[in-house]
């Protein structure tokens, strides 16, 4: 298998999350309201993401550069997110996912903006957690409609 067919295979990975994301949401929302199915969703990614925030916690709380390799920088990130890493250095690092798969799943799904920004709220819990969970401080700031790309964090010294 050539590189071009491993990232296809990983972007229809992380595209059918992305389609199981939107049917358990639309799931939830029809039995229950969509404020539910948002605080089932963000329950269920931050668990996930608690867990991957433990797997990085010994770069806590100034290995920026191993931090951003391992999180915004790792190979799939490369590949499926476009990962764009904008500055790292001694007080942090800066990264913007030029792509998306998940949320290109939900474009092809027909979801509309706000559907998708609703889903991006549900999913970016797991990056919450797991950058709390590891020990840092960040900011993350959603896609939302005219942006470029997909998601912006910006990470630093827990303080």
């Amino acid at each position: 298998m050539n590189n071009e067919q491993a990232k296809a295979l990983l972007v229809q990975a992380i595209k059918d999350r992305g389609t199981i994301y939107l049917e358990v949401f639309r799931e939830l929302s029809d039995r229950f309201d969509q404020a539910t199915a948002i605080e089932v969703m963000r329950a269920a990614s931050g668990a996930v993401g608690r867990k991957v925030g433990q797997n990085l916690s010994h770069l806590a709380p100034r290995d920026f550069k191993r931090m951003a390799a391992c999180w915004a920088c790792a190979p799939d990130c490369k590949l499926a997110y476009a990962a764009d890493l904008r500055r790292l250095d001694d007080t942090g690092f800066e990264v913007k996912m030029m792509a998306c798969p998940l949320k290109q799943s939900w474009v092809e799904a027909g979801c509309s903006e706000d559907e998708i920004c609703t889903l991006l709220h549900c999913a970016s819990a797991y990056d919450e957690a797991a950058l709390e969970t590891a020990g840092f401080d960040f900011d993350l700031e959603l896609w939302a409609p005219g942006k470029e790309g997909c998601c912006r964090t910006v990470v630093r010294e827990k303080g």
